[in-house]
């Protein structure tokens, strides 16, 4: 007699998931779709204005300062949503309170840290790259723009409180405000200054975007006194946050840091207007990945839910689906470039960056191959697995290590792209490796609920 009634209950349960899924999916493609759009006409425009070797020269400033920060500054937004996630639905306030406070000053700390390092680090970068004073001077300037980098936390609070309609709006925003930027500079004839520090401004506006639309959620969540609250007796409050942080961002790290290398490393073997052109490669296939990247933002605070009430089932059925969805998007983006990248390159740069050809269809390979094991990565994490993600992480380094300098001066350019290859495979093997044994320990042992 109960049967009926479980069953009736699964389905609701289920329904609800999928709606909810879909309306945050659905929030992100509105404001993903309009900025990828802008996004690309920007790129175009900025390819055309600068041309490969100014255009290397901003792609490199930018690669410096976000390798010093992502060497240095700790994420803090996996542990909003690993810890976060139990306190909501107990309703606990005050330990999500104590959570938050905990994340911002880790947030704020990292941020000194890394101004302070890429400020004192510039002059080496440029004797290393052979910058000219001025291009010193604007990473010097652009190293400024990592103060404002207290933002990690805000985004954990955003996709923890499922606020997707309220940040959808921001990339659009910004897009077109980049647009615009980029459009007046063309008119008043300006030139790399002038783009460098559009770039900066844009950073500083969507950090201190996000953060004002974290603080409006916790309000309206009744989520008062973040900066009052008790971080006595935190360890234990949130037990292994410490190696769930470094864990977590180790392996981010090193994903990070590999996609920050590659520009760096070409521009010091091949130049800048090499590397211009493994950047322009590069921005065209993320802008094109980003439909996959959509599903993973959205389907991470779900994922944490589900665990987090030990829905074994479906946590199970949405990992299945999101990876098909995944591996669907990437494997068309490769057959869209490989036909019509030639035409997209010669629209979006003109003849100067047609030798991005190779080396865009080499990194849409690689994106593939990353975005497969996405989901699988993002249940690890939410199910207190980080170390298997970062064992993913640090085995696909070593092999991408390896392989990166010999591939750059075999390949030139393309090189670089084929590093990203053997870094996304190994992690794609090992990745799946360690879900498989997840799942054979879930079957072995299951949680409490299996609903």
């Amino acid at each position: 007699m109960d049967l009926p009634h479980e069953e009736a209950n699964e389905l609701k349960k289920e329904r609800s998931l999928r709606g909810r899924l879909v309306r945050n999916l659905s929030h992100l493609v509105a404001g993903k779709a309009a900025s990828t759009g802008i996004g690309l006409i920007t790129l175009a425009l900025t390819a055309r204005l600068l041309g490969p070797t100014s255009f290397g020269i901003v792609a490199l400033i930018e690669s410096y300062c976000r390798l010093v920060d992502q060497v240095l500054r700790l994420e803090t937004w996996q542990a909003v949503l690993r810890y976060g996630t139990g306190a909501v639905i107990g309703g606990d306030r005050g330990k999500l309170a104590s959570l938050i406070k905990l994340g911002i000053l880790v947030d704020v700390a990292g941020a000194l840290l890394v101004t302070t390092v890429a400020l004192a680090a510039a002059p080496l970068a440029s004797a290393f790259f052979g910058w000219t004073d001025e291009a010193r001077t604007l990473a010097q300037i652009y190293a400024l723009s990592l103060l404002f980098g207290v933002s990690s936390t805000p985004v954990g609070i955003l996709r923890l409180f499922g606020r997707f309609a309220q940040a959808a709006w921001i990339d659009p925003v910004l897009a077109v405000l980049r647009l615009a930027g980029i459009l007046v500079i063309t008119i008043a004839d300006g030139g790399l200054a002038e783009v460098v520090g559009l770039l900066i401004s844009l950073v500083i506006a969507e950090r201190l975007i996000t953060t004002t639309l974290a603080w409006r959620t916790l309000r309206t969540e009744g989520i008062a006194g973040v900066t009052g609250a008790s971080l006595g007796g935190w360890r234990h409050a949130f037990p292994g946050i410490v190696s769930f942080i470094w864990s977590a961002n180790a392996s981010v790290l090193l994903r990070k840091a590999t996609q920050e290398l590659d520009t760096l490393a070409v521009g010091l073997f091949l130049g800048s207007a090499n590397a211009g052109l493994y950047q322009f490669a590069r921005r065209i296939m993320q802008a094109v990945s980003k439909s996959a990247q959509m599903l993973q933002q959205v389907v991470t605070p779900d994922l944490a839910r589900l665990w987090a009430q030990s829905a074994w089932v479906r946590f199970m059925r949405v990992v299945r689906r999101i990876e098909m969805a995944t591996i669907g998007a990437a494997m068309a983006a490769i057959v869209i470039l490989a036909v019509a990248g030639p035409q997209i390159i010669l629209a979006a740069g003109g003849p100067a960056f047609a030798a991005a050809y190779s080396p865009l269809v080499a990194y849409a390979v690689a994106i593939a191959l990353f975005l497969a094991g996405t989901t699988m990565r993002s249940a690890l994490m939410v199910s207190g697995h980080q170390h298997a993600v970062l064992q993913s992480a640090m085995a696909a380094t070593v092999i991408y290590l390896i392989i990166l300098v010999p591939s750059i001066k075999i390949f030139g350019v393309t090189g670089a792209s084929i590093a990203q290859i053997g870094f996304s495979a190994v992690a794609l093997g090992v990745t799946y490796r360690s879900f498989r044994a997840l799942v054979a320990r879930s079957q072995a042992e299951p949680p409490p609920c299996r609903a």
